[in-house]
C-alpha cells in the first residue's frame, strides 16, 4: 500500500503512517491551522534534526548505539509478553470486531440514566428497575424525535459534562470505550439512535452523528494487528498481572535456574568487608569498580547448561544505565537481579525467533525511538559546542547592563511607630510634627513592634510594604508621614531617615551568573540558527495536503 506523503527531506520521504505514529490524527483533524504550522513546524524539525545527525556520524556514537539496543531490548520483552501473555487472554470475538472497527471513527452523542447500583461518583436514588424502564420511556421519544437529544442529555443524563455539552461526546475511536457500549454505537447509522445500552455505569442511549476513516486506516496489515491488539488490551487489564507473575513462575519451572549459593554467598561476604572498609575512610562503594579488581573468578549460576559469573555480572551490567545499576545490598538483590535478566533474556530471544523484529509495527517504534535518540543526541551536541565566553566578554556584558540588571536598588531607612489605635496614631502625629526629635522616645514608649530599636526597620526597596513603602520613597530625609493605614488594620507614623542611592554590584559577585546566561543566550542562538535552518532546506518539500500550513 502507498500512503500519501507528508514530508521529502533531502530525498528521505515521511508519509501519513509514519506522521500519525507522532502526532494523533484526532488531534490533527480538530486543529486550527496556525496549530497545524506548528504541528508541522515541530515534525520538520525533528525528523531534520535525526537526518542531520546521521550525516555527523552519531550512529557511530558507542553511546547512542547502546541507547538504542537496550531500547530494542526493551520492545522484544514487550513484544514477547504481548504475544506470550497478553494474547492468549483476548477474546477472539474482542479481537474480531477490533479489526472491523478501528479503521473508522464514530461521533457520538450520549445520555446516561444511573441508578443505585451505578459505578459512578454520585449514583441515582432509582432502583435499576425503574431506571431501565426511564431509560426505555426516553428512547422511544428519541426514535420518534431524535433532535430532543440535547435537551434529553441536560435534563436526565448523570454524565456530569452534559450540562454544559447537551451530550455531545465527540469522536470516539474504538477501544476507548467500554465493550458493551461500543459495539452497540459502531453499529449504528448517522442519525440513528441506539438500543438501551447497559454497561456498569447505568443505561446508555446514544445517538451516532457521523463517521469518518481514522488515522489508523493507513496503516500496514502488520501495524494495524498490533493497534487492534493494544486497543483490545483494556477487556484484560485486570487479569495481566497475576498472568505475568505465574508465566515468569512457570519459566523457571521449565527452564533450568540453577544458583550456586556457596559461591554467591562467598562473593557477598567479600563485598560487606569492602564495604566496612570504605565506612571507614566515608568513601562510596563502586559495585562495578570492585567487581573487576576481583581475581578471584566465582561461577555463580546456571541456566539451560550455560554458566555464568562476575565477568558475566560486569558485563550485563555495562549495558544498564548508570541509574539503573543494581545495588546489591544483599543476596536477595542478587537473586532479583538474576531472575530478572534471564527472564528478559528468554523475552529477547523468543521475539527474535519469532521475528517480531521484522515487523513492520515493531520496526516503526523502534524508529520513532531512534529519532529520539538521534535528536536528543544533535542537541546536546549542539549545547555542548558552545564554550564558556572570555572575562572581556563577561565584561563588556556587565558594563553594558550594570545599571539595569546589576545594580543594588534605591533604598530607604525608616523609623516606624506602629499602633493599634487611629486616634492614638493622630495624637503621636500631632506631637511628631511639632517637635521631630521625640520620634525615637514615642516610639520606645508607644509603638507596638521594635520598641528597643526606636521603630528603626531594616532598609528596604521600591514596591515592599504597600502604602508605607510609597510614602517613605516621597519623603525627604527627616521628615514624617503619617497615619498610614496599614493591611492589617494598624496604623504607622514614620520617618525617614536616609536615603541609600542605587550602586553597581560589585562584578565579581555577579560573574559566574552572567557567564552562566551568555552560555545559554549563545545555546539558545545555535539551537534556534540551527533548527530554523531546517525549515528553509531548499530540499525540503510537502505533501500537497499540507504545504498550504507553512508556506
Amino acid at each position: 500500500m502507498v500512503f500519501p506523503f507528508v514530508l521529502n527531506i533531502d530525498g528521505v520521504v515521511f508519509d501519513e503512517q509514519d506522521f500519525y505514529s507522532k502526532y494523533s490524527k484526532a488531534e490533527w483533524l480538530r486543529s486550527s491551522d496556525a496549530q497545524k504550522k506548528r504541528i508541522l513546524e515541530d515534525y520538520i524539525k525533528r525528523e531534520s534534526a535525526a537526518i542531520d545527525a546521521i550525516s555527523r556520524g552519531f550512529l557511530f556514537n558507542p553511546t547512542l548505539l547502546q541507547k538504542l539496543n537496550n531500547k530494542k531490548n526493551q520492545l522484544l520483552v514487550s513484544s514477547a509478553y504481548d504475544l506470550l501473555v497478553a494474547y492468549p487472554l483476548i477474546d477472539k470475538d474482542v479481537l474480531f470486531l477490533g479489526k472491523q472497527n478501528l479503521k473508522k471513527d464514530v461521533f457520538l452523542n450520549h445520555l446516561v440514566i444511573a441508578h443505585k447500583e451505578s459505578s459512578l461518583p454520585s449514583p441515582s436514588e432509582i432502583s435499576k428497575e425503574d431506571a431501565f424502564l426511564f431509560a426505555g420511556a426516553l428512547k422511544d421519544s428519541l426514535d420518534s424525535n431524535p433532535k430532543l437529544f440535547s435537551s434529553f442529555a441536560k435534563k436526565y443524563s448523570k454524565d456530569p459534562s452534559a450540562q454544559n455539552n447537551g451530550g455531545v461526546i465527540g469522536w470516539v475511536q474504538w477501544g476507548q470505550t467500554p465493550m458493551p457500549f461500543q459495539k452497540k454505537a459502531w453499529e449504528l447509522s448517522p442519525g440513528v439512535v441506539s438500543p438501551i445500552i447497559e454497561t456498569q455505569y447505568g443505561y446508555h442511549i446514544v445517538l451516532l452523528d457521523s463517521v469518518r476513516a481514522s488515522e489508523f486506516s493507513v496503516y500496514d496489515t502488520s501495524s494495524y494487528n498490533n493497534i487492534v491488539f493494544m486497543r483490545s488490551l483494556f477487556t484484560v487489564k485486570d487479569l495481566l498481572k497475576d498472568a505475568s507473575a505465574d508465566f515468569d513462575y512457570s519459566l523457571f519451572e521449565d527452564e533450568s535456574l540453577l544458583v550456586f549459593d556457596e559461591e554467591v554467598g562467598r562473593l557477598f561476604d567479600l563485598i560487606e568487608a569492602e564495604k566496612v572498609v570504605l565506612a571507614e575512610s566515608s568513601e562510596r562503594f563502586d559495585l562495578v569498580g570492585f567487581l573487576g579488581s576481583l581475581e578471584e573468578r566465582f561461577v555463580l549460576c546456571g541456566f539451560n547448561d550455560s554458566l555464568y559469573g562476575v565477568r558475566w555480572i560486569l558485563d550485563s551490567i555495562a549495558q544498564i544505565p548508570p541509574s539503573r545499576i543494581p545495588n546489591f545490598s544483599n543476596e536477595d538483590d542478587f537473586l532479583v537481579f538474576l531472575k530478572t535478566f534471564f527472564l528478559q533474556k528468554f523475552a529477547i530471544n523468543y521475539s527474535l525467533t519469532n521475528s517480531v523484529d521484522s515487523r513492520m509495527f515493531f520496526k516503526k517504534r523502534l524508529s520513532v525511538e531512534k529519532s529520539r535518540l538521534l535528536y536528543d543526541s544533535l542537541l546536546k551536541h549542539l549545547v555542548n559546542s558552545i564554550e564558556s565566553p572570555d572575562s572581556s566578554s563577561v565584561l563588556d556584558y556587565y558594563n553594558n547592563n550594570k545599571k539595569t540588571k546589576y545594580s543594588d536598588p534605591e533604598k530607604v531607612v525608616v523609623r516606624q511607630i506602629k499602633l493599634n489605635s487611629e486616634v492614638l496614631a493622630d495624637s503621636l502625629f500631632g506631637i511628631i510634627e511639632k517637635d521631630p526629635s521625640l520620634f525615637v522616645f514615642l516610639a520606645k514608649n508607644h509603638s507596638i513592634n521594635r520598641r528597643s530599636s526606636g521603630g528603626l526597620m531594616e532598609p528596604f526597596e521600591r514596591g515592599k510594604y504597600n502604602f508605607l513603602g510609597e510614602a517613605a520613597f516621597s519623603l525627604n530625609v527627616g521628615e514624617v508621614s503619617g497615619p498610614i493605614e496599614n493591611p492589617d488594620k494598624t496604623f504607622s507614623i514614620i520617618l525617614l531617615e536616609e536615603k541609600i542611592d542605587s550602586k553597581p554590584i560589585p562584578i565579581k559577585r555577579v560573574y559566574k551568573r552572567i557567564e552562566s546566561f551568555l552560555i545559554k543566550e549563545s545555546q539558545e542562538k545555535i539551537k534556534k540558527e540551527t533548527f530554523d535552518g531546517y525549515l528553509s532546506n531548499p530540499s525540503l518539500v510537502l505533501g500537497k495536503k499540507y504545504e498550504k500550513y507553512i508556506n
